[in-house]
């Protein structure tokens, strides 16, 4: 017991702290290598379009492989992978690579084909957003399952959020466009000038 709480208080403390960077290619990238210690596995994050938003490894001889670092950050999974991975509802665990569905992705097969997969969706208001995956040489454990349950969470309650507030943005932007299209010319002529004080 006391381990687990002392794992969730190191993890807790890296989602408080760390911070998510939307503007990079990798956003969760920092995130990641950090929580890759934590759980004792390499695990790296894909969305629904098949992007990478972040990976990690707890093994630092993979650091310097050049293949699985273009393959996270410049490739995408198929279609066909990616259709049996978002079918699926439920966390799996401790599936051996080569039987699971990323077995048709060489990159990883090449690096770890005697290593386990376990796969957790990642969903945010009722919507499936990614999939976490991680890779470990020896089945993980419960105490490993509910650390990962609990970083999925925070990643789908983020994802959630920074998505409807989008929506909302662009929800404003058609309300005011809207309501533009709607003012006759002197309208617009009397706004145009309310605007142009509100900048000066």
């Amino acid at each position: 017991m006391e381990k687990i709480i002392k794992k969730t208080k190191q993890l807790n403390a890296i989602l408080r702290e760390t911070s998510v960077d939307f503007s990079e290619q990798l956003p969760y990238q920092k995130m990641f290598e950090q929580v890759a210690h934590i759980i004792s596995g390499e695990l790296f994050m894909v969305d629904t379009k098949r992007s990478c938003l972040g990976y990690g490894y707890f093994s630092e001889d993979l650091t310097s492989n050049l293949t699985l670092k273009n393959f996270f950050t410049h490739q995408k999974l198929s279609e066909e992978v990616s259709e049996q991975i978002l079918s699926q509802y439920q966390s799996q665990a401790n599936v051996a690579l080569q039987d699971s569905s990323l077995a048709l992705v060489k990159e990883l097969l090449s690096n770890f084909s005697e290593h386990l997969l376990t796969t957790i969706p990642i969903e945010g208001s009722d919507l499936r957003l990614g999939t976490l995956f991680v890779l470990s040489s020896k089945p993980l454990n419960e105490e490993q399952m509910i650390l990962l349950d609990i970083f999925a969470t925070f990643i789908g309650n983020q994802l959630s959020y920074m998505m409807l507030d989008a929506l909302e943005e662009k929800r404003r932007n058609s309300t005011f466009q809207a309501l533009i299209q709607t003012l006759s010319r002197p309208e617009l002529e009397s706004f145009k000038t309310i605007i142009e004080k509100i900048d000066l």
